[in-house]
Parts: C-alpha cells; structure tokens; sequence
C-alpha cells in the first residue's frame, strides 16, 4: 500500500516536473522569437528604405552640343575626342569605383527610352549643361533636368543628381549657381505646365509639386548639386566630377 501510494505520488511528481521545464524552456524561446521577428521586420523596412538607391550605373544626359560625350570621354578614357552627334549610348566600366556610365544621346526624341532603360539600374544621374550657350537653351536644359526628375526610378531611389556646368573656360559662360537658380524658374514653369496637361495612362500627372508651387532643388527629395568644370582644352578639369562619383 506504501509503496503504491510512494510510486504514484512520485510519477505525479516527476511529471509536473517534466511539465515546468517544458513550460520554463518555452518561456526561453519567446524572447529568441521575438528578436527574429524584429530582425526580419528591420531589414525588410531598411531594404525598401535604401535597397533601390544602390544601383551600379551612372547615366549622363543632355541636349546635343553640351559636351557631354567629350566629358564621357575625359571620364572613361581620360582623353580628347572628336565629338558627334549618335542615334546609340555609349557605355563603359569604371574600375573605381565600379560603376557602369553609360552616355544617352542628346536628341530629344531618343534620350527618353534610352534613359528609362537604364534607369533601374540607376546610381546617380549626371546633367550636363553648356555654361556658355545656357541663356539660349535655358528651356531646352531645364527639360532634360524636368525628364530626369519625373523618372520613376530617380524618384524611388532618390539617387544624387549632378548638374555639371560645362565650359567654364569661355567668357561668356555662367557660374553655377546662377544656372541652378535659373533652372528652378524654368522647372516650375514645366511643372504648372504640366499640371493642365492630360493625365498618363494611370489617372495620374506627373509633376514636381502641386500648381503654382515654386520649385525648389533642395526640396524635392534629392541631393541635387550643381558644380562648373571643363572638359576640352588647355584648362581641362572635371575633378568636381570625379570627387562626385567618389561619394556615390
């Protein structure tokens, strides 16, 4: 009797045992679950957050005769070369950093898709502007600056623009802040235009801001930098360039 009444207490006994280190050893887990949880939460915000602006391409724009494809050529290769107007890109492979650039046509009716095919890839978007023809193709600048804007890739990855001020040797041409201030007017000339255009296939403008808003570059989300240089010539310099690229 003894025994039997010794023999079933102590299988009770080894049980709620059993049961409170099963309990205790869950207990242990939930923290563990908990911080998986978080951690997987965490890089999932952070990749939509910043994944997009890691592209490896750098894409130059601008309208024809900017010097855009010597400025190419000065970056890639390091050297002069006779300039002409191309129906195709051109690309190359920078060793450091390793980033492809890629050089859009200027002509108005190819830089579009050409741009938009490379865009999601993009890593930083360079404009290139003639200092010394800039009061003539103010608009013409400004347009490209506005197409590159309104890309839907620029936007989400919110990528650095540079606004590189060409031909800064000639008498005639323009600082670069004066040309930044100058294409913020036209910009928002372009946004309110295209505020009363029609609506794209989805329902939706595209613009920069809402009607009659003055279009700043600081503001749009953007580190949007505009600096001078020359790339042909005795006074050859793109070394605001270069230092550009080096913090992308």
């Amino acid at each position: 009797m003894y025994e039997e009444y010794f023999s079933r207490n102590w299988a009770m006994s080894t049980q709620a045992t059993r049961i409170m280190s099963e309990t205790l050893e869950f207990s242990n887990i939930i923290p563990i679950l908990v911080s998986l949880i978080l951690l997987v939460f965490t890089y999932v915000l952070l990749k939509q957050l910043f994944g997009k602006a890691k592209g490896n391409t750098i894409i130059m724009m601008g309208i024809e005769g900017s010097g855009k494809t010597a400025l190419y050529a000065q970056l890639v290769a390091g050297k002069e070369v006779q300039t002409q107007s191309s129906l195709t890109e051109n690309t190359s492979q920078l060793s450091a950093p390793p980033l492809k650039v890629v050089d859009v046509p200027g002509n108005a009716r190819l830089r579009g898709d050409i741009f938009t095919k490379y865009s999601s890839a993009v890593r930083g978007v360079v404009v290139v502007v003639d200092s010394a023809d800039f009061v003539d193709k103010v608009r013409e600048c400004s347009e490209v600056l506005f197409e590159v804007l309104l890309n839907d890739n620029v936007r989400s990855s919110k990528c650095p623009i540079l606004v590189f001020c060409n031909k800064q040797d000639e008498e005639m041409s323009r600082g670069p802040d004066p040309i930044k201030v100058a294409m913020e007017r036209e910009l928002t000339t372009l946004n309110n235009t295209a505020a009363n255009a029609l609506s794209d296939d989805s329902g939706a403008r595209k613009m920069l801001g809402a009607e009659n808003e003055a279009i700043k570059l600081d503001k749009l989300g953007h580190k949007v930098t505009a600096v001078g240089g020359v790339c042909v010539g005795p006074d050859m310099d793109i070394s605001n360039l270069n230092s550009w690229i080096a913090t992308l």
